[in-house]
């Protein structure tokens, strides 16, 4: 019996670490909108930085599916994918313009008081 329940731990799907990098693209792009806020008192970042908490929510209860109930691994992916969708359907204002492709990945805009 406890065999069976430590390779339960040990072996998981791939679609485990599938969710996991969608858990974190989503707490990456939560942390961008907290950033670009934080330096441009934009209201639309505003309302996407306080909705992330959401989204990040759902991609890690997705994750979380998938570890504690492999069974149904489609649906830990799906929850993932919703979260992942939501937080891209968010309204935000433009800030960038020619920057670099980097620079916008983290987030560098100009602070504007």
């Amino acid at each position: 019996m406890s065999q069976r329940l430590h390779n339960r731990f040990i072996v998981v799907s791939y679609l485990f670490y599938i969710a996991v990098f969608g858990s974190a693209a989503c707490l990456f792009l939560w942390l961008r909108d907290i950033r670009i806020y934080m330096r441009t008192g934009l209201d639309g970042y505003r309302i996407s930085a306080r909705t992330g908490v959401i989204h990040t929510a759902i991609t890690t209860a997705g994750a979380g599916e998938i570890l504690l109930f492999p069974s149904v691994d489609i649906l830990g992916i799906g929850i993932v994918l919703l979260g992942l969708y939501l937080q891209g359907q968010q309204k935000r204002e433009v800030v960038f313009s020619t920057e670099p492709v980097f620079d916008r990945a983290l987030g560098k805009v100009r602070i504007k008081r």
